[in-house]
């Protein structure tokens, strides 16, 4: 079993002095046996994720009015201000007077035209709803299929005020665009809230400095769920501009969305790519995160930075020059640990938005009951120094398993895992790397692993390696596999041909199954997506599962 605790009588020490935990250790005693089922790691003990709205069955959310809900609608063709607006015939023009018109506290529902457009932002926005199954709610109406379009000059779409309770409200199929001077910092949705329940679903967020931001300011804000919105082309010139950015908030789901080319644009002098410019950051404190069946591309940096960790499973993660970052040095460990599970990714290079010497698959630090499992990692952007998977700066109870790196390097240089790991929880043996695949023909560095006595290796396959190379590096030393296996916590590893389903496919291989001519054809497919053309085909977790299964082992 996975040792996990500090009894010193779970430890034992190898011939070569290196101090190994029992499950290690049993690891060793199992040598040229054949081969066990390992146990699964400890339960994650993850936060609460947030409360689920009932879904259709075409997977929207299912919103339905109070008997006492009042209905205002508003149109910028049609309304005006004199109106009533409790009907159609009678809308509203602008978003003022509606908003003058709904009751806090309530029920109500404030609708948009389908096909208007507005040159004004929501703005300021204090009404809460009833509970969570009686929402306000902001939407549209209307035959029309376009979303209604908010154009926000020099403005913030729509934002709760600093730290006052807004709670229970959502936010369907509305498009926020931005036209904004370059140095201002407008958002388009802007959450500063201490209360609790926000969906924003069905969205199109396109052009601000943040295009999604929630944050709890200290107190925290509870329950955001944010489901297939188009969140797209973030930028700025001073600051770091994000494509969704949380902090303070607890329970945060994010599902099925498109999350293209944030924090950059070629377009606009100075918009240029940072390091610290993501498609998604979420700061430390952020917990109870489910990152689901997301497409999160060509980002200025991450793909995903989610620093308390989560569970982020079956997302797309293309071009990005940090794919999934997971936990972050300023936990205060072993105190505190990014906790949760990465798995089911495709982790695909691509062209990046910035000129970058290193790029990173998935990047884990300080972490604590951590799973990640069945990532495909693969086909590193050219040029740069790769590292498939990282593990730095404290680990306890984390498993690597059935994951595939395939060709994450460049001309002899890049490197399927790579662990600086300072302190491993509280014995040794706590991180296992087991039934991995690495296949990385050429490359100088494989396996570079300090603290190397720290870690279980089993049933891991090396394809494609040159037997006589020295693409280990073992606590600094250079070796050739043959002295990597000898290594006593180094079990069954070999390198063995497999043969695969279909290896080599990726996201251009997927887009043109579908007709398409490219990945960019692809994606801006998806970034064309509403409600009412969704297409489950162009969603993260089609594209991965379809991707990674051509990496499957044949039977």
């Amino acid at each position: 079993m996975h040792a996990t605790g500090s009894d010193s009588d779970n430890l034992r020490t190898t011939p070569s002095g290196r101090l190994l935990g029992a499950f290690a250790a049993s690891l060793l005693a199992l040598a040229g046996s054949a081969a066990p089922a390992l146990a699964e790691p400890a339960s994650l003990d993850m936060p609460n994720g947030a409360t689920r709205t009932p879904l259709n069955k075409s997977g929207w959310s299912t919103l339905t009015p109070s008997p006492d809900t009042r209905f205002v609608f508003v149109s910028s063709s049609e309304g005006n201000d004199l109106n009533s607006g409790r009907s159609p015939a009678h809308a509203v023009r602008s978003f003022e007077r509606a908003k003058e018109l709904m009751r806090n506290d309530s029920a109500d529902w404030m609708l948009l035209r389908k096909g208007d457009t507005w040159n004004e932002a929501i703005g300021v926005w204090r009404i809460s709803g009833r509970s969570t199954d009686e929402p306000v709610v902001i939407a549209s109406y209307g035959e029309h299929g376009s979303r209604p379009v908010i154009i926000c000059r020099n403005a913030t779409g729509i934002a709760a005020p600093y730290g006052e309770d807004v709670s229970n409200v959502a936010i369907v199929g509305l498009k926020f665009v931005a036209d904004r001077d370059p140095g201002s910092s407008h958002r388009g949705i802007r959450w500063l809230s201490v209360g609790e329940g926000l969906l924003v679903e069905d969205c199109h967020v396109e052009g601000f400095f943040n295009n999604i931001s929630i944050e709890g300011i200290g107190v925290g804000f509870e329950n955001a769920r944010i489901r297939r919105n188009i969140v797209i082309d973030a930028w700025s010139t001073d600051g770091h501009a994000q494509g969704i950015f949380a902090n303070d908030v607890t329970s945060l789901l994010i599902e099925e969305n498109v999350i293209d080319r944030n924090g950059w644009s070629a377009d606009i002098p100075g918009a240029d790519a940072t390091t610290f410019k993501q498609n998604v950051y979420l700061q430390v404190g952020v917990t109870g995160v489910e990152f689901l069946g997301n497409i999160t591309s060509r980002s200025s940096a991450a793909g995903l930075q989610a620093r308390s960790g989560g569970i982020i499973e079956d997302n797309l993660v293309y071009a990005n020059s940090m794919g999934i970052r997971f936990g972050y040095r300023t936990l205060d460990w072993p105190q505190e640990g990014a906790t949760g599970a990465i798995r089911r990714n495709a982790v695909l290079g691509g062209p990046l938005a910035r000129d970058t010497s290193e790029m990173f698959g998935i990047w884990t630090e300080r972490s604590r009951n951590l799973q990640v499992y069945n990532n495909l990692i693969a086909f590193a952007t050219p040029g740069t120094v790769s590292t498939g998977i990282s593990l730095g700066g404290g680990a306890e109870n984390v498993w690597f398993r059935y994951n595939t790196v395939y060709e994450w390097s460049n001309d002899g240089v890049g490197q399927a895992l790579k662990f600086t790991v300072d302190t491993v929880g509280q014995e040794a043996g706590t991180v296992t790397v087991a039934d991995n695949r690495w296949y990385m023909p050429g490359s100088n560095v494989v396996m570079n692993v300090r603290t190397l006595g720290m870690i279980a290796f089993w049933n891991n396959d090396f394809i494609g390696l040159n037997p006589d190379a020295q693409a280990f590096r073992m606590d600094g030393d250079a070796g050739r596999l043959n002295e990597w296996i000898e290594t006593p916590n180094v079990t069954r590893d070999e390198a063995e041909p497999v043969e695969m389903v279909e290896a080599g496919r990726d996201l251009g291989d997927y887009a043109r199954t579908l007709g398409f001519t490219d990945e960019a054809a692809f994606l801006s497919a998806a970034r064309q997506m509403s409600k009412d053309n969704w297409d489950d085909r162009l969603t993260g977790a089609a594209a991965s599962e379809w991707i990674r299964e051509g990496y499957e082992v044949r039977p």
